[in-house]
């Protein structure tokens, strides 16, 4: 705690110390302070180590990395080239962004009714529900039990087999049967089961899964070679890995468990991997969409700078962001062209670290 506590000053007194030097619409990013921050957590070991990426004008103007990017079973220094599972940071980067382009081609509308692609799913839910978190479902549902009930489906001849499309669809089926604790608009409850609903969505437009779909239609044409679910084990010693468990890591496997266990790997609420750099070029490319489009999708599932009142309140946003469980962040700033993208690992090796402060404290470096 004492350490949280020098942690959180050394915070505030670099924020303060450079507010004079950037402000307005002009950026004059103090890499030095950003540096001082990040090299803190580590030694702290808040996080193992991290790699930032700052957007000026439409253009990268920084890319640094810090740290490690293992420390178990042995180090492994950090490089910029990393490869991160982004967690949640993969609903606007994935899922929300393939929403997005379909309606921005209009082959969708956010007030589409859900049930008007997934079978008997709850008839009063609609896109947009999914993508404000509107809905009404339940925040997520537990691996294990759920995992548990699909094999005693299986066992009890209800399901034909085990496939990973056999997983899926039990998912969805589950998420489209469930008891919702609220009703639509009634509360804002942030839940993965709305994005994972969305990709089934998506998918059923398309007619192929969200990550071969987004690979021809986006990642790959843009260059992002190493953007998407089920990352190329030929790439793994560049993925961060997260948790150690019993002389085993997870790395280059999602770490959430639903989108693990379940979805198999291509899950709306998790699984896309990347790079910082990658992240910083999608939202240059998300920033160049038009404001029109931006907000008919949704801002691809960004979290605006409040929360609206209703699944209807569409607003012009000055700050979109979303941050990830495992350690990941990323701010967009559309009216001054301008973003900030701090990818860490905090659950290597262990489900302890904190990005809290940090990614606070970053953000404040670069805020317009």
């Amino acid at each position: 705690m004492k350490r949280l506590v020098v942690y959180t000053l050394l915070c505030l007194g670099l924020v303060l110390s450079s507010c004079g030097k950037h402000g307005g619409s002009s950026l004059h990013f103090d890499a030095d302070s950003a540096r001082v921050l990040i090299e803190q957590a580590i030694s702290d070991s808040l996080i193992p180590g991290a790699v930032l990426c700052v957007v000026d004008e439409g253009e990268i103007v920084h890319l640094e990395a810090y740290g490690y990017r293992a420390i178990v079973p042995e180090h492994e220094a950090m490089t910029t080239n990393t490869i991160f599972d982004l967690a949640s940071v993969s609903k606007p980067t994935g899922a929300g962004t393939a929403a997005l382009l379909l309606i921005k081609e209009g082959k969708l509308s956010a007030d589409d009714l859900v049930c008007k692609y997934i079978p008997n799913y709850h008839p009063d839910v609609t896109v947009r529900h999914l993508m404000t978190h509107y809905s009404g479902l339940p925040a997520y549902f537990i691996a294990g039990p759920m995992e548990k009930k699909f094999l005693e489906a299986i066992g009890d001849g209800r399901l034909a087999m085990d496939t990973e499309q056999a997983r899926r669809d039990f998912t969805i089926d589950s998420i489209a049967r469930c008891k919702r604790p609220t009703a639509t608009d009634e509360k804002y409850r942030y839940s993965c089961l709305n994005f994972i609903s969305l990709q089934r969505v998506v998918e059923t437009i398309v007619g192929t899964d969200v990550n071969t779909y987004l690979q021809a239609k986006l990642y790959d044409p843009q260059g992002w070679e190493t953007m998407g679910w089920l990352p190329d084990k030929a790439n793994l010693e560049r993925i961060a890995p997260t948790e150690w468990n019993e002389n085993a890591q997870l790395r280059g496997d999602v770490h959430d468990p639903v989108a693990r266990v379940m979805m198999c790997g291509i899950s709306g609420n998790a699984g896309v991997f990347a790079t910082a750099e990658e992240i910083g070029k999608w939202a240059i490319w998300y920033m160049d969409q038009p404001e029109e489009v931006r907000e008919k999708g949704c801002h691809a599932g960004l979290w605006t700078e409040e929360v609206p009142l209703t699944a209807d309140t569409l607003q012009t946003t000055v700050e979109s962001r979303h941050t990830g469980y495992t350690g990941t962040n990323v701010v967009v700033w559309p009216e001054y062209n301008r973003a900030v993208v701090l990818l860490a690992h905090r659950v290597h090796p262990h489900d302890k670290g904190s990005m809290y402060q940090l990614r606070s404290a970053i953000k404040e470096l670069v805020r317009p």
